[in-house]
């Protein structure tokens, strides 16, 4: 068993990632860690008896249906020898020994940035994220996210609209699974864009444990990690958490002290990580370079022009934000009748510049 299939080998026995670097390095290729005997392979490295088992299981599978997947796929499986190989992914703790690769990896996207949050995004974590996302991309940066839908998604799409805008998502699933199926055409554009990328072989289906070690890789891929929208329990929290662990930045952008969304990000602040309201703030802490003209700031809204607006539509738009506001409070705020803010606000929303929300709920458009 020589080359890729000793490769796919070396993957389907789903060793630790540092168990398999550690029988790199002994043995030097995964040719020699598939044609040891299992006396020599535990003479090298000290292994578990299922950990041999599965070894020598690994090669008597058939690796040709994984192989014409990849050609199928236009994908490709790149070695952590493979000077394609993401730097910085490389030097973390686990790295993955190998990756499964639609789309192209850049020398350029060692400047990366993770954005990740909650799947239940409300419109203000979706539009901060995409404008995040736009407005790093537009410097520069690579953004990294996990393709899910919510935060991941929104995060996507701001680099993609960004000029020459490049993005990489990482799955917990095989590379040709349609998971989840809402982002099966934001995926094809990061392909088009940047690359989309997993540790497992196409047609491993997602499991709850693969998101775990799928963090890991987001973090690991990007010089720090914002975190825009996420409650308490939230998957993005071990995400920032790996991240602190891998020497990375943690962000965190601050939301609405009434909202559950955001308890996780104001936890996130008050336990340390650097406040992310704008792209300016992820660039100065890292301290990069910046070569693109000023984002606008991603948690406070573009200011609207007045012209053409009356004046109850001028007061009623200073007083929202990207924050959803109920139409009782914007009553009181501007002082005006119910009658003229509801006239006002309907106005707003026919001219493009306000949202319409369930629950009486208003919120401004960027």
């Amino acid at each position: 068993m020589t080359g890729e299939r000793a490769w796919l080998a070396l993957n389907a026995a789903e060793l630790p990632p540092r168990t398999v670097l550690e029988l790199l390095d002994r043995l030097d290729s995964p040719d020699a860690i598939m044609s040891a005997t299992p006396s020599a392979l535990s003479s090298t490295v000290r292994l578990t008896p299922g950990e041999l088992t599965r070894i020598v299981e690994a090669r008597q599978r058939d690796y040709q249906p994984v192989l014409k997947a990849l050609k199928d796929l236009g994908a490709r499986l790149v070695t952590i020898r493979d000077t394609e190989y993401p730097g910085n992914l490389r030097n973390i703790h686990d790295p993955p020994p190998m990756l499964f690769v639609r789309g192209q990896i850049r020398q350029a996207d060692e400047q990366a940035i993770a954005i990740v949050g909650t799947r239940r995004a409300t419109p203000y974590g979706r539009m901060v994220s995409e404008a995040l996302g736009r407005d790093l991309a537009a410097r520069g940066l690579t953004i990294v996210s996990g393709l899910a839908v919510g935060v991941d998604a929104a995060a996507h799409r701001g680099a993609l609209t960004a000029a020459g805008g490049r993005t990489i998502g990482v799955l917990a699933c095989g590379i040709d699974v349609p998971y989840p199926r809402e982002t099966m055409e934001l995926r094809e554009q990061a392909v088009a864009r940047g690359a989309v990328i997993s540790e497992v072989p196409p047609g491993t289906p997602a499991r709850p444990a693969r998101f775990i070690a799928r963090n890991r890789l987001i973090s690991g891929l990007s010089l720090g990690v914002v975190v825009t929208e996420a409650p308490e329990r939230s998957g993005a929290l071990i995400t920032a958490e790996i991240a602190a662990d891998q020497g990375r930045q943690v962000f965190a952008v601050p939301g609405s002290v009434n909202s559950e969304l955001s308890r996780g990000t104001h936890d996130l602040l008050r336990d340390g990580a650097r406040l992310a309201a704008s792209a300016d703030d992820v660039l100065d802490e890292l301290d990069l370079t910046e070569s693109a003209p000023q984002p606008v700031s991603a948690a406070e809204p573009e200011q609207a022009s007045d012209s053409g607006l009356s004046g109850d539509e001028r007061s009623i738009l200073s007083a929202l934000s990207l924050q959803q506001r109920h139409v009782d409070d914007i009553v009181h705020h501007c002082q005006l009748p119910v009658s003229r803010t509801s006239a006002g606000l309907l106005m707003l929303e026919l001219k493009g510049l306000v949202r319409r929300l369930p629950g009486n709920m208003f919120m401004r458009v960027r």
